[in-house]
């Protein structure tokens, strides 16, 4: 048995991901120790499905400035690297998660000591902050990110990241392509499992819409409340349930009351564990992906997506890059990226037909759903790290 440490600067609770790959470590018979971030009122340690989580403080946790994060971001840095320092020997092995890409470098200590360190990448800094801060690619802290996340790939021991787009991007940038392997972000087959099949509703019924994740801009709920808007005369029944918590959340609330959207779209109280998830998505007739198209957005391949394909709801989606790799039109509904008018025909004929709305299931499910699954797809990461530890 390897005792292994995991970092990451998150809510250790909300982020599937990492919870997916340490208890596959656990399962595996290691033992596993989590330096997270900690939240207002959270314990400082717990453990949860046999993972001991440390949850270290932070001071910054309303961050709405790039100044905001990098304080946040070198105070974690701080104490990850601190605890690394005094416990030079302990971890066999160090899996440091993005973002900050520089997180890596926490564990150059037990590197110099030979331990195997694995840098895995989430999502690709230099694109998010140009989304999020409105800066160029050819800015001074977008040169900054990508030097930070081509140094933090060529320290480490092997790259994990989570799609053949981002292992190709990475490669381009200076990581060298051998040590990147894709381990995809797919849902827990042990939480998200196939629905029976939806009885017809009966006269009345409400006709459900239902998003579940963050709430940022970039991730289009604002375009969806706008959708809504112009199909209830079309849709009187319809119910766009959003679940989830973020920093959109107060103004998406005040968009819906601007207009007047209070019968027809729903929010749940904050944050929801994904253990709650599929019951509150299971008597869904839609599920809605309204992302925004950006360098950022173009390359995910959105986890929600897979979730519902998984449990068998029918999706209506933007044509991003990747999300065409892997889905067609007679796996989705697409709609075109922030076009409040495209939605929401998009949702009509969603509606009008339910016949389309069962083959379209059918088809995403059969093809995608039950190809790529969490519990196949995770021997990628077991073997990796049983590999690592016997190098």
């Amino acid at each position: 048995m390897a005792h292994i440490l995991m970092v990451a600067y998150t809510n250790y609770l909300r982020d599937p991901r990492v919870r997916r790959e340490a208890e596959a470590l656990v399962g595996g018979g290691h033992r596993v120790t989590f330096l997270a971030s900690r939240q207002p009122g959270e314990p400082s340690r717990e453990v949860v499905q046999g993972v001991e989580v440390r949850k270290l403080p932070g001071i910054a946790h309303s961050k709405t400035s790039a100044a905001g994060y990098v304080v946040d971001y070198a105070l974690f840095f701080a104490m990850c690297f601190a605890h690394m320092l005094l416990r030079p020997l302990r971890y066999d092995l160090v899996h440091v998660n993005n973002m900050p890409d520089f997180l890596a470098l926490t564990a150059a200590v037990p590197r110099i000591f030979g331990r195997p360190v694995i840098h895995d990448v989430h999502d690709l800094m230099p694109e998010l902050y140009q989304e999020k801060f409105g800066t160029t690619e050819d800015s001074l802290l977008v040169r900054m990110l990508k030097a930070q996340e081509r140094l933090a790939g060529r320290f480490a021991s092997a790259v994990l990241t989570v799609e053949d787009r981002l292992r190709d991007i990475l490669d381009g940038r200076g990581v060298p392509r051998a040590k990147v392997h894709v381990l995809m972000n797919l849902p827990d087959d042990r939480i998200f499992a196939p629905r029976d099949p939806m009885p017809p509703k009966g006269p009345g019924a409400r006709f459900v819409v239902v998003y579940h994740g963050t709430l940022a801009r970039r991730l289009g709920l604002d375009v969806a409340l706008r959708a809504v808007a112009k199909i209830r005369d079309r849709i009187p029944s319809i119910e766009l349930r959003i679940i989830g918590a973020g920093e959109e959340r107060e103004a998406l609330i005040a968009l819906r009351n601007e207009l007047e959207l209070d019968d027809s779209v729903t929010f749940s109280d904050g944050f929801v564990p994904v253990e709650r998830i599929p019951a509150m998505i299971r008597d869904a007739d839609v599920g809605l992906i309204p992302l925004r198209i950006s360098g950022g957005t173009d390359i995910m391949l959105p986890t929600k997506l897979l979730e519902y394909v998984t449990v068998g709801i029918p999706c209506i989606a933007p044509r991003t890059g990747t999300i065409c790799r892997y889905f067609d039109e007679d796996m989705l509904q697409f709609f075109e990226a922030e076009n409040a008018d495209s939605l929401g025909a998009a949702i009509v004929e969603m509606y009008r037909d339910p016949a389309r709305r069962a083959r379209l299931a059918q088809q995403a499910t059969e093809r995608f759903g039950r190809t790529y699954t969490w519990s196949r797809h995770k021997q990628v990461y077991t073997t990796l790290v049983e590999r690592l530890l016997a190098g």
